[in-house]
């Protein structure tokens, strides 16, 4: 008897597509939106460190999902993570690009549409930045390397001695003493240039 069913073929054709479950195809195709759904937080994050505002990370995020469901027919990815987390990033150097030919984009609010905004108040912002970033750049590696790693990657001071392979003393010292040089050039700085 089990010799007769394997060798019974199985129908080809259109008779195959009649006969063939659909469920399991249906049911894979859900698994694998769902899977694109549950890294929400994983394409935000991505999204987030591209673009350095959660506004435009959430954007970024929308236009990522908006491809990836109107693809996901077409392609069929086997990794549907890796798949959406490479459309993201793509997304987000597609964003890079046009602010590079563009510039980056003032939103505006509220509250800036009604602000004085004039070029002196811009010019003044961006010699205060150019000013700070000066004295970052004049700080030593030692003292530089902790400020960056706690004020713009947001680590903990145990990360940041995780790190650096330093004593957590040793970092929360180094940072007071990389603020204050900070400040200290931009006190001078900023008195010169107002003297």
């Amino acid at each position: 008897m089990q010799e007769a069913i394997l060798a019974i073929e199985p129908p080809r054709g259109a008779a195959a597509e009649e006969t063939m479950p659909r469920q399991p195809v249906m049911a894979r195709e859900q698994l694998d939106r769902q899977e694109l759904l549950a890294c929400r937080d994983r394409v935000f994050c991505l999204c987030l460190g591209f673009a350095g505002n959660a506004a435009d990370a959430r954007d970024l995020a929308q236009e990522t999902f908006v491809k990836a469901l109107a693809h996901f027919d077409d392609d069929r990815p086997a990794n549907p993570q890796a798949w959406i987390l490479r459309i993201a990033r793509n997304t987000c150097l597609d964003l890079l690009r046009r602010r590079k030919v563009r510039g980056p984009q003032v939103p505006v609010s509220e509250w800036n549409a009604v602000d004085d905004i004039t070029p002196e108040s811009i010019a003044g912002r961006d010699e205060e930045i150019a000013i700070v970033r000066r004295a970052i750049d004049g700080l030593p590696v030692l003292l530089r390397d902790v400020l960056l790693l706690r004020e713009y990657a947001e680590l903990s001071y145990d990360e940041i001695g995780q790190a650096l392979n330093l004593p957590l003393g040793t970092v929360m010292s180094r940072l007071n003493r990389a603020r204050l040089a900070v400040l200290s050039f931009y006190r001078e700085e900023h008195h010169e240039k107002n003297a």
